[in-house]
């Protein structure tokens, strides 16, 4: 079985990249297949709890990240020196050290980039 690796890089809601890597996640975990996430760049912005876009901006996919664990999606990685601070920010991350976060690709089989 193959273990995927999802990395949204992309700002959610600029475009449809963000939503798209959420929804292969939702998809591969509903056939029982590992998924795992890491976020960087534009896509840590779906983090910020007190989100509220508007009609043209599309859902808000900050909701989708508390039903990630419904489909055993555990893993949610966020390279420390990224890590936005502050007491608005979803808790279901783990932080990675630089070193790890750059090894972090190399141990998946499959590595898709929103």
């Amino acid at each position: 079985m193959k273990h995927t690796l999802i990395h949204l890089n992309s700002s959610p809601y600029s475009n449809l990249s963000c939503k798209e890597g959420l929804d292969l996640a939702l998809v591969l975990a509903t056939f029982e297949q590992p998924v795992d996430l890491c976020i960087s760049g534009g896509a840590l912005a779906i983090l910020a709890t007190n989100q509220n876009p508007s009609a043209e901006q599309g859902k808000n996919l900050h909701k989708l990240l508390e039903g990630l664990e419904f489909y055993d999606i555990e893993n949610i990685f966020v390279e420390k020196s990224d890590q936005i601070a502050g007491s608005n920010i979803w808790q279901g991350i783990q932080t990675l050290e630089s070193q790890d976060w750059h090894s972090l690709f190399s141990n998946y089989q499959q590595v898709f980039r929103f």
